[in-house]
């Protein structure tokens, strides 16, 4: 049997830090998924930064309005609430690159792995930045050891993730994965075409997620994995799990019940 595992990067195999700040309130929040704020609100949009943003936050007027600051740098939009207007993502004239600076200045005092993201949720049809987004983490101890265990087994394994492509390169080289084996700044549909085209070339898919933008893919897998050692997880995926798991070490004995029949799966 062919078996190919996808997974998700953030609270899957990284264990994220993320600062949000919410501009309306003026207060950061925590213990909340942004694809969970986006899904409150239609028009919403989750837009990240695809370049490091120590190059191209970090450094920038803190006067400058985001709005101007995205017209230069590469964005990309990895969840939304459709249907969105593309052209508000460049409409606010209030928030300043500060807005964006201040979650990033946090994270910078913790010692990370993977680098940093920067993003931010937009409502686009009003045309205005309503949160602000700093990103960055660390492996959970166990993936090294999971994804070799994997390999090993002859399992083909995939990282479909919104996150920028810098940042995914990087966990790559750190779990010895080759690079055309990740999907970077991947939005939900994305991941679902994944594992539609692994479907056709004859494998048993298995997403592996814990956010709301991992849902079509684990609705199209042939097994969908919920995993909840990052603590925080999107309720629409545990809806649609076939399995929980609450280390990611588990997923190689549910690939072994996989390979030896005692999980059937559900395929279409």
């Amino acid at each position: 049997m062919k078996v190919a595992v996808v997974f998700d990067s953030a609270g899957t195999l990284v264990k994220i830090m993320r600062v949000i700040k919410d501009l309306r309130k003026n207060k950061f929040i925590c213990n909340v998924q942004t694809v969970d704020i986006v899904d409150e609100k239609k028009g919403r949009a989750l837009v990240i930064i695809k370049e490091d943003p120590l190059k191209v936050v970090d450094n920038r007027d803190p006067e400058m309005l985001i709005s101007d600051l995205l017209k230069e740098v590469d964005i990309g939009i990895s969840y939304c609430n459709p249907p969105i207007n593309k052209e508000g993502i460049y409409k606010d004239r209030k928030t300043k690159v500060k807005d964006l600076q201040e979650p990033l200045n946090i994270l910078k005092k913790y010692d990370i792995e993977t680098g940093y993201g920067s993003a931010l949720i937009i409502d686009t049809y009003l045309g205005e930045v309503e949160y602000t987004i700093a990103t960055a983490g660390c492996l959970f101890k166990e993936v090294k050891d999971t994804i070799k265990k994997l390999k090993e087994m002859g399992i083909k394994v995939f990282i479909a993730s919104g996150d920028r492509k810098g940042f995914l390169k990087k966990l790559a080289e750190i779990i010895n994965l080759d690079e055309k084996y990740i999907m970077a700044e991947a939005h939900q549909k994305q991941k679902r075409d994944l594992i539609v085209n692994l479907k056709k070339e004859g494998y048993f898919t298995i997403m592996v997620g814990d956010g709301a933008n991992d849902v079509p893919a684990m609705i199209e897998s042939d097994l969908a994995v919920v995993t909840l050692q990052n603590g925080n997880v999107s309720k629409k995926a545990l809806e649609v799990a076939d399995i929980k798991i609450y280390n990611i070490s588990e997923i190689v004995d549910v690939c072994k019940k996989v390979i030896n029949g005692e999980i059937q799966g559900r395929r279409k």
